[in-house]
């Protein structure tokens, strides 16, 4: 066992060499971090974006940081900023602890009842109509497996359990801000009950890869990779409203506009495109967005539907919708195409549209269209990376949280 330890720490030391210093990627020196040179950056009236003061940032200059045990790459460790940006919930797949934001202090801790030769997979926090929260886990055969249930433990107002845990069949694909929750198997949950009995069931559904629910948490579309589909469906009654037209590529990822009035499907294979859909017109021909590098897996809508951000790999665009303009890129510049088939990953608008923030490899990017300012956390050539990445910006507290890939959730005053 000890060897297999070396063996997963050693793989996680080189990965993060490659990360900082970067080989088949020009780069550059700044606030004395090596850094990705960029063949094209983000703008605001034809200035350049400008480094933030002190940035870019290495892993241990945060100011503050939370681990739940000793960093390890065998750990199963996850953690979480709940919307009302009141609790860092972190996990190590067993043992779930809630951390007060505003005392900095541990609120609340409980065991998550996983059953044994079974793995806890990812972690979800969603606040609770009837106060508290519900955190959920999947549950797989292997600690890397897609679930093949998921747990769901409500935790009362004081954060304490509340009753037994609620299984429900297949991981996570989507949750509406009405409380209905799919998973794969194509079986729709309403989340305001305590029954595990599907509400619905999407008829004659493939086999699934993502969803997206549209606001009125009615309207739910679906892609399937293998199937090469793309459905609208009733997530009331689980009826199939339409079939869009076959792509013949591996379709990876829908998502909703937040006005409901577009609904977009990202195209794989050799297709490589991002295809647009009006609502109110579904037979119409799609708006196409064309011309990425590779699988375009990562997208994100602005909050006035009005953009939508797109990655492919080493590089970041943004669109207007529908004239589909190009009116920011972030790209690397690169040398090596092997070095730069990295997507960028984690794009996600924040503080109503005025920032977005961005992953590749294990650089977390945060840029503010306001004041034309860039900020980057990254990792040092001593650092490990082995676990999963998020990003969260608190806004009236004035941190941005970056939980990073060697179980630690890091704070930095912005």
């Amino acid at each position: 066992m000890v060897f297999v330890k070396f063996l997963l720490a050693t793989a996680g030391l080189l990965e993060i060499v490659h990360s900082a210093v970067l080989p088949g990627v020009k780069t550059v020196l700044v606030n004395n971090i090596v850094v990705p040179k960029t063949k094209s950056d983000f703008t605001k009236n034809n200035a350049t974006a400008k480094w933030a003061s002190g940035y870019p940032k290495e892993w241990g200059f945060e100011d503050f940081h939370y681990q739940l045990n000793i960093p390890d790459p065998e750990d199963n460790f996850n953690a979480v900023v709940t919307n009302d940006e009141k609790y860092l919930v972190i996990t190590n797949g067993s043992y779930v602890e809630f951390i007060d934001l505003d005392k900095n202090a541990t609120a609340s801790g409980f065991i998550f009842q996983v059953p044994d030769k079974q793995f806890a997979v990812g972690l979800t926090v969603r606040p609770a109509t009837q106060g508290g929260y519900d955190v959920f886990t999947g549950i797989g055969t292997y600690k890397y497996d897609t679930p093949n249930t998921t747990i769901r433990q409500h935790v009362g107002s004081d954060l304490k359990p509340v009753g037994q845990p609620i299984v429900y069949q297949g991981s996570i694909g989507a949750i509406s801000k009405q409380g209905k929750l799919v998973s794969p198997y194509g079986y729709v949950y309403d989340l305001e009950t305590t029954s595990n009995t599907p509400i619905a069931t999407l008829k004659g559904q493939p086999d699934l890869t993502d969803f997206s629910f549209a606001p009125d948490g009615v309207h739910l579309a679906s892609v399937s990779w293998h199937e090469e589909t793309a459905d609208l469906w009733n997530a009331t009654s689980g009826e199939k409203i339409f079939s869009f037209p076959a792509t013949k590529a591996q379709n990876w990822l829908t998502r909703f506009s937040p006005d409901g009035k577009y609904v977009a499907f990202a195209l794989g294979s050799s297709n490589n495109t991002v295809q647009i859909y009006t609502l109110t017109n579904l037979t119409a021909a799609p708006i196409e967005i064309k011309g990425f590098n590779d699988w375009p897996r990562y997208l994100d809508w602005s909050p006035t539907s009005k953009q939508i951000a797109i990655g492919d790999d080493g590089r970041l665009r943004v669109y207007k919708v529908p004239s589909k303009e190009v009116t920011q890129i972030w790209q690397v510049d690169a040398t090596n195409d092997y070095y730069t088939a990295t997507e960028v990953t984690g794009i996600s608008w924040l503080d109503n549209g005025n920032k977005i923030t961005w992953q590749w490899r294990d650089g977390k990017y945060l840029y503010d269209f306001e004041s034309n300012t860039e900020w980057l956390w990254t990792v040092s050539n001593e650092d490990h990376s082995w676990g999963p990445s998020a990003f969260y910006l608190l806004k009236k507290k004035g941190y941005a949280v970056t939980v990073d890939g060697d179980s630690t959730v890091r704070f930095w005053k912005i």
